[in-house]
C-alpha cells in the first residue's frame, strides 16, 4: 500500500540539512515546551481559496511536513446528519453523495468538467431545515467530486483518517535518527453550518447530537490512528510521578535541562515535576513517540462536547499554547511581545513555555520580494524572543499544493542559530581528513544580530561562558585563545558553553553588545571582541555540529547528508549475526533429519523471520 505522503518539496539542500540537523541536536536536552518550532494553520496555507478537495489537501499538508512546519492548526467540523469530522465548514448532505455518484461525467477543456443541479428538498433527509436550498456537484480534473456550499467547494472524504494516513507516512518515512521530530497537533473544534444556510452561524449541538462513541470522538479517532505515535497526557503524569525510573533512566545526552523545570524530592530520594517536560530526545529515541495532540479552541455550539473521555490521549485545551500577541512595524520589525527581559537569570523570569505568537503580521503593501524579505526579517525576531510564530495567512494568495516556496521560506526563517549560508562548507562531503579545506568551529557574530558562521578553529577568540546552569546568564572567558585552548579561560563558575533555544541566543547577544555596542558594526576591525566562540564544532566529521568541545565526537555515521546514524551499522550487523544463526540452526536441523530419516527429502524455498527464531 503506497503512504499517503507524498510532498513535492524537500529541504535537502546541504546547507540547510546542517542547520535544522545542528539546531535540533542542540536543543535536544531543552524540555519541548521551551524549544520553538515553525506552527501553521491548515485553514489558511490548504484550504484558503475554499477550496477542500482530499487530493489537493494530502498534496498541500505533506508539502508543509516536508518543508519543516512541526506545528498543524487544525479545524474540524462536526457534522449531526453524517456523525463525522470533517475539514470542510458546512455539512454535505448525506444523500448527496448518491445522487452525484449517478451523474455522467463528461471532459471538457475548462471549467467543472460536469455540474448536476441538487435540490435538498428531493433529497431524502438530506437536511432538517425546511428552507430549500441548492447544491452544485462537479467532478474535477483529478475525478473527484466537488459540492458547491455557497463561497466553499468541498468533497466528502476530507476526514481525520486522511491526515492521520498522512502523519503516518511521514513518520514512517523519516524515521531515521537524522529526520526524526516532534510535532504538535491542535484541534479547534467547530460545528459545520447547514447546507441551506453555509455562511450563517450552525445551531448548538446538544444531547444525542454530540459526539458519543470512539467512532465520533476526535480525539478517539486520532488515538486510534496515531496511538503508537502519540507522547499523551497519560504518559508525561506517569513520567512525571517519578523522574529516576522516566527521564533520569535513560542515556544522559537524552535528559531534560533540569533548570527548565520545578523538582520535588521525597525523603526516599526520588524525584517528581509538577510542571516538567521530556526533552525531544527522551520522545524521540528513548520513546519513539512523534506527535503530541491538544485541544486547541472549541466552539461555543459544543459546549456540551465531554473532552474528558480523551483525557489520557489529548491534551486539553491550551495546556500547549500560551499565545503572545505581536507587533510589527511596516517593514518587519518587532515592536512588542518579546519574551526577552533584561537581567532575567532563570526561566521562572522570561517563562516562554509553549509560548506562540497570536499570528505573524504580514507586512502589507510591499511587493511580493520586499514582502517576503520584511517577513523572514519579523519571523526571525519573533522566534529569537522565544516564540513559535504562527502562520495563518495564505501566502500571496497561493495554498501550498500549488506553490510551497513561500511557505519553505517561513519555514526557514524560524531558524534561530546560523547566518544565512551557514555554516560554510556544509555541502562538502567526507570526513575529519577534509578539515583545511573549510571553518569548522562556530562562533557568534555580533554584525550579523548574534547569528552564528563557520570560522577557521585557529582563529584567536574569545568564548561564551554559561555563568552556572543558569539559561540566560553569560560572560566571556578571560582571553583570547584558539577554539582548543579558549574554553580554559572561562572564570570560576562559568563553563564554555553554546545557546540551545532562540531565546538564550538573545540573552548572549544582548549580554555581548551590552559590552560594547559599537560591534554591531559589521566594518569593526575589533575582530577580537565582535566575534565571540560558542561551544559548537564539526572538527570530528564534516557538517556534523557538536557541543561538548574539541574532542566531542559525532554520534552520525561519516556524513550526515547520507541520512544514516551509526545505529544503522549496529543493526546490520545484528541481523547478519542473526541471519548466521538461523542458517546454522536450520543446517544442523537438517543434518539432524536426513540422519533420522534419508527416505525424506525436504526442500526449503526460503524463510522470512523477525528477531532471533526459536
Amino acid at each position: 500500500m503506497s503512504s499517503a505522503y507524498n510532498p513535492d518539496a524537500t529541504l535537502d539542500d546541504a546547507t540547510w540539512v546542517a542547520v535544522l540537523l545542528s539546531e535540533r541536536d542542540v536543543a535536544g536536552q531543552i524540555p519541548i515546551n521551551f524549544v520553538t518550532n515553525p506552527a501553521v494553520s491548515l485553514s489558511s496555507a490548504c484550504f484558503g481559496n475554499g477550496l477542500y478537495s482530499r487530493d489537493k489537501a494530502v498534496d498541500c499538508i505533506s508539502n508543509l511536513l516536508a518543508v519543516g512546519f512541526r506545528r498543524l492548526a487544525l479545524d474540524l467540523y462536526w457534522s449531526v446528519e453524517r456523525r463525522s469530522w470533517s475539514f470542510c465548514p458546512v455539512a454535505i448532505p448525506a444523500s448527496a453523495d448518491v445522487f452525484v455518484s449517478e451523474v455522467e461525467v463528461t471532459s471538457t477543456t475548462e471549467g467543472p468538467e460536469a455540474t448536476s443541479t441538487i435540490t435538498t428538498s428531493d433529497l431524502a433527509s438530506s437536511t432538517t431545515d425546511a428552507e430549500s436550498a441548492t447544491i452544485t456537484a462537479y467532478s474535477d480534473p483529478d475525478g473527484e467530486t466537488v459540492y458547491e456550499l455557497g463561497p466553499y467547494r468541498c468533497t466528502d472524504d476530507l476526514d481525520i483518517s486522511m491526515i492521520s494516513d498522512i502523519l503516518v507516512g511521514y513518520f514512517q518515512d523519516t524515521k531515521r535518527n537524522l529526520l526524526v521530530y516532534t510535532n504538535h497537533l491542535v484541534l479547534n473544534l467547530h460545528v459545520a453550518a447547514s447546507d441551506s444556510s453555509p455562511t450563517k452561524p450552525p445551531a448548538a449541538v446538544k444531547g444525542r447530537d454530540l459526539p458519543k462513541s470512539d467512532s465520533e470522538r476526535a480525539g478517539a479517532l486520532f488515538n486510534w490512528n496515531l496511538y503508537e505515535y502519540i507522547y499523551s497526557p497519560a504518559q508525561l503524569a506517569e513520567d512525571r510521578k517519578n523522574l529516576n525510573e522516566s527521564w533520569y533512566e535513560v542515556d544522559e545526552s537524552y535528559m531534560p535541562i533540569t533548570e527548565y523545570f520545578t523538582i520535588h524530592e521525597d525523603e526516599s530520594g526520588h524525584q517528581s515535576t509538577p510542571d516538567g517536560w521530556p526533552s525531544a530526545k527522551y520522545i524521540q529515541l528513548a520513546k519513539s513517540d512523534r506527535v503530541i495532540i491538544e485541544y486547541g479552541s472549541i466552539d461555543p455550539q459544543l459546549a456540551d462536547l465531554d473532552l474528558a473521555k480523551d483525557a489520557d490521549a489529548i491534551f486539553s485545551p491550551g495546556y500547549m499554547t500560551s499565545a503572545v500577541k505581536v507587533s510589527a512595524t511596516a517593514n518587519g520589525t518587532l515592536k512588542s511581545g518579546c519574551l526577552y527581559k533584561p537581567k532575567a537569570t532563570d526561566v521562572s523570569q522570561a517563562n516562554s513555555s509553549w509560548a506562540i505568537s497570536s499570528s505573524i503580521p504580514v507586512p502589507a503593501g510591499l511587493s511580493a520580494d520586499s514582502t517576503l524579505v520584511s517577513l523572514d526579517d519579523l519571523i526571525s525576531d519573533i522566534t529569537a524572543c522565544g516564540m513559535s510564530p504562527m502562520l495563518n495567512t495564505t501566502l500571496f494568495g497561493e495554498t501550498a499544493d500549488a506553490d510551497v516556496s513561500s511557505y519553505r521560506n517561513v519555514s526557514l526563517a524560524t531558524g534561530w542559530a546560523w547566518a544565512v549560508g551557514e555554516p560554510e562548507g556544509a555541502d562538502t562531503g567526507g570526513g575529519t581528513n577534509d578539515m583545511p579545506a573549510f571553518d569548522r568551529c562556530a562562533i557568534t557574530d555580533l554584525s550579523l544580530g548574534g547569528r552564528w558562521r563557520a570560522t577557521n578553529c585557529s582563529e584567536e577568540r574569545r568564548a561564551a561562558c554559561r555563568v552556572g546552569n543558569s539559561p540566560f546568564s553569560w560572560t566571556l572567558s578571560s582571553y583570547t585563545a584558539e577554539y582548543r585552548e579558549v574554553g580554559n579561560g572561562c572564570p570560576a563558575g562559568s563553563s564554555f558553553a553554546v545557546p540551545r533555544t532562540g531565546l538564550e541566543n538573545h540573552y548572549l547577544y544582548e549580554y555581548l553588545i551590552d559590552q560594547d555596542t559599537s560591534l554591531i558594526d559589521p566594518t569593526s576591525t575589533n575582530l577580537s571582541r565582535r566575534e565571540v566562540y560558542v561551544n559548537f564544532n564539526s572538527i570530528d566529521t564534516t557538517s556534523c555540529w557538536v557541543s561538548g568541545g574539541p574532542d566531542a565526537t559525532c554520534p552520525y555515521a561519516s556524513n550526515p547528508q547520507q541520512l544514516e546514524h551509526k545505529a544503522v551499522l549496529v543493526a546490520v550487523v545484528a541481523a547478519i549475526i542473526i541471519l548466521l544463526i538461523t542458517a546454522l540452526t536450520t543446517f544442523i536441523k537438517c543434518n539432524a533429519n536426513r540422519r533420522n530419516s534419508r527416505r525424506r527429502k525436504r526442500v526449503i524455498e526460503g524463510w522470512e523471520y523477525e528477531g532471533v527464531p526459536s
